[in-house]
């Protein structure tokens, strides 16, 4: 039987349109980037028109992102999935560049797009993925344009560094506190008083959660709107030398080889210290001193004893009192009224109010001493003897420290008739005074098991105010530290002092000048 055969002629089989994409990067100037993109739709468009075989399925376009790697260019991972699902059959890109500076990943991305059928024309190079021939072009052009990048990246970081070395160099990130004008980091006014309130928060004594929370509450704004204050932001900070006038230059760099990467600066690169770079917000003395706090290393002269009081004092709301400064003079207010007066009506007194307060609480405790806290200490005792019939031995070593005490005093009268030598006398005598202490820490160790919180308060305070010789004249922070447990302001006209024991006196403020 003879075999049939049947020409169909190709203008039998109706045109099928190629489905097109492109892909670009468009500037990250925003003055620019709408005009950029504008006019490369505008040119593929007229492209596809022109030609009757084409039909576009969009336009891909990620902003300003270096070609170097692909894990944060959303378009280009937008345009790889739908090639993927079938959706286009060829893709358009100005140059090997635009698409990928990286040639493995050039390579990799072409051969994944010719198993999924799809092709790439790059138009500078004249480079088409539909062609055999075209791998050998790409991996040619791809190491150029890697090379090209590499170069590039080199002649911005030597650029970069000497203007760090001259002084000259200016971050693009602009610090909370400033605002960029005419090319200088200007302070904005707004942003800074936040700042200044962080700082001196951060020396009366409150922690930096404490800080975060009451911005937090008082929404209080940050750079950016939809975040919120956190630890590490006020750490941040608090520790960055931009806010006394310094910068701290290439504090992190790139590296020199491929693929680059942002790396912390621990001593692979030189820093640049510059000095009055910008205006200050903070004076030296307290970045230094809020440093000197942060790393364990503070001193007696540090902000912290100088603003002992905010480890103490509590507003009647619960916030914490935190100083500010007006008009040169130094004010106590509630954390959350200095923040908003509206959430709080707690008034701001005068630091050497507060201070002179506290004077006159302690001259009145010293001058009570005898009649109020020794018999309080005592009844005390007796309470929690008469409470606890353990207290035997306590009684016991009563009698015996009586006993030893009488004996001294029969060996003193003995030497001083002659009858006792001084060398027996002082012999024995040591002896005695030795029983009579090893009795006594073993009564206070007793009545430490056996009393109260208050009641060793009491004994604490008492101890106190026997080591005052005189009456104070001034504040004395370390006596302040060791009795007053907190202090609050519960009115414009007093303050309440809680200290050690369990008692707590008020005393008015004298408020001069009102």
């Amino acid at each position: 039987m003879e075999n049939t055969v049947v020409t169909i002629s190709p203008s039998a089989v109706p045109e099928k349109r190629i489905r097109v994409a492109a892909y670009c990067r468009v500037s990250s100037d925003s003055s620019d980037q709408l005009h950029s993109f504008s006019a490369q739709v505008q040119y593929y468009n007229r492209l596809i028109r022109e030609n009757q075989t084409m039909e576009l399925v969009d336009i891909y376009a990620d902003e300003g992102i270096t070609g170097l790697k692909t894990a944060k260019r959303d378009d280009f991972n937008r345009l790889v999935n739908d090639c993927c699902k079938g959706r286009i059959d060829r893709v358009l890109t100005k140059s090997v560049s635009r698409f990928a500076r990286n040639t493995a990943d050039a390579l990799m991305y072409a051969r994944m797009l010719r198993e999924h059928g799809v092709t790439i024309l790059f138009e500078k190079e004249n480079i088409d993925t539909a062609f055999l021939s075209s791998e050998l072009l790409l991996a040619l052009s791809g190491a150029q344009a890697q090379e090209e990048s590499v170069s590039i990246s080199r002649n911005m970081r030597w650029s970069v560094e000497r203007r760090m070395k001259n002084g000259t160099y200016l971050a693009s990130s602009v610090p909370y506190g400033y605002e960029l004008r005419n090319g200088a980091l200007q302070i904005c006014e707004s942003e800074a008083e936040t700042v200044r309130f962080i700082f001196l928060s951060f020396l009366s004594g409150i922690g930096k959660k404490d800080i975060a929370d009451a911005l937090n509450s008082s929404n209080t704004p940050k750079r950016f709107a939809s975040d919120t204050w956190r630890i590490n932001t006020i750490h941040y900070i608090l520790t960055n030398e931009r806010y006394i006038g310094d910068a701290l230059l290439q504090k992190s760099y790139t590296t020199d080889t491929l693929p680059f990467t942002r790396r912390r600066n621990t001593g692979e690169k030189a820093q640049y210290y510059v000095e009055n770079m910008n205006l200050p917000i903070i004076a030296k003395e307290d970045f230094e001193a809020v440093q000197r706090i942060i790393h364990g290393r503070t001193s007696s002269r540090s902000k912290q004893a100088e603003y002992v009081l905010g480890k103490k004092i509590r507003c009647k709301c619960g916030a914490a009192y935190t100083p500010i400064r007006v008009n040169g003079k130094q004010y106590w207010g509630c954390l959350r009224h200095n923040l908003d007066a509206g959430l709080c009506d707690s008034p701001r007194i005068p630091e050497e109010e507060l201070f002179e307060a506290f004077v006159t609480m302690v001259n009145k405790l010293h001058h009570l001493r005898a009649s109020v806290i020794l018999p309080a200490i005592s009844q005390m005792e007796r309470l929690q003897m008469k409470a606890d019939g353990k207290f035997a031995r306590i009684r016991e070593i009563d009698r015996e420290i009586a006993e030893l005490s009488n004996k001294n005093l029969v060996l003193a009268r003995l030497n001083s008739k002659g009858i006792l030598r001084a060398a027996e006398y002082a012999e024995q005598s040591t002896a005695l005074n030795q029983k009579m202490n090893l009795l006594r820490a073993e009564r206070r160790r007793a009545l430490q098991e056996r009393s109260n919180d208050a009641l060793t308060g009491l004994h604490r305070l008492n101890d106190a105010l026997m080591a005052m010789r005189s009456p104070l004249c001034q504040f004395d922070k370390s006596l302040f530290d060791q009795i007053v447990e907190e202090m609050s302001v519960p009115d414009a006209q007093s303050v309440c002092f809680r200290v050690i024991g369990g008692l707590t006196l008020r005393e008015t403020v004298n408020r001069k000048g009102r």
